[in-house]
């Protein structure tokens, strides 16, 4: 399964845990910003538990085949 991942760097709070999981695709830039490397250096269950672990859901992890997988999709009731 191939990951994507994405950033929303205007939200970002520089908590830096998701560095904490997956060191070779986050870091944090000077500003103290998450900064997006290589999805596929980090396994895909550390790339999940690292937007797991952001308290303001900067990161959002999705596949083509599972479709978004991190943050939930918020499903409306009918």
């Amino acid at each position: 399964m191939t990951i994507d991942v994405e950033t929303d760097r205007q939200k970002c709070q520089g908590f830096g845990k998701c560095v904490n999981w997956a060191p070779a695709t986050f870091s944090l830039d000077d500003e103290g910003k998450v900064a997006l490397g290589d999805a596929g250096a980090s396994a895909d269950d550390a790339l999940v538990k690292a937007a797991k672990s952001c308290p303001y859901r900067v990161i959002t992890v999705s596949s083509a085949e599972r479709g978004q997988i991190f943050p939930p999709v918020k499903r409306s009731a009918l």
